[in-house]
């Protein structure tokens, strides 16, 4: 009787151990629950490099069109963001709700051509620009994400807290 203990309890510490330090979920499993945090999302923080090498952080209005993670933003051709993007394309995206949060590093491409303005354009970002000319869009384009979303499971390694990383 003892034996059957002991093995019952060493199986409930391996599963234990198995669940809490490796959390292995499909690619797609992660993708889905990353696009609902996205999706819940009204902004993200948008993190440039400075020219001094320090990060520069600030709340963006993303375009999210699909879900392959391309995102759209559009910003004033002055700002200090196209000149830190010139400079260095490496950006960082964070977005979050309730649950938790997805953070995609991509790279940058700006573009100012109208047809693609007309496109991906949000009508909400209207009011701050009189016209799509006197704009530049941003197009992220990600090379990982890393997600945690509590509502479906998915959260850091107990020890390091590293959150499950995609790479695309």
């Amino acid at each position: 009787m003892k034996k059957i203990k002991i093995n019952f309890w060493f199986f409930i510490l391996v599963t234990f151990l198995q669940f809490n330090y490796s959390q292995e979920f499909s690619k797609s499993f992660l993708k889905e629950s990353a696009q609902i945090i996205l999706n819940d999302s009204k902004t993200c923080i948008l993190t440039t490099i400075s020219e001094d090498g320090s990060p520069s952080s600030r709340v963006m209005d993303p375009f999210i069109p699909k879900d392959d993670f391309i995102v759209y933003m559009v910003t004033n051709p002055k700002s200090r963001k196209v000149a830190e993007i010139y400079e260095d394309p490496r950006v960082v995206l964070v977005f979050q709700n309730k649950s938790g949060y997805v953070s995609i590093k991509g790279l940058v491409s700006i573009i100012n051509n109208p047809t693609h303005k007309i496109k991906f354009w949000k009508k909400e970002w209207s009011p701050y620009y009189d016209s799509k000319e006197n704009a530049f869009l941003f197009k992220v384009s990600p090379y990982s994400l890393e997600i945690v979303n509590f509502d479906s499971g998915i959260s850091g390694n107990l020890e390091t807290w590293t959150p499950p990383k995609v790479s695309f």
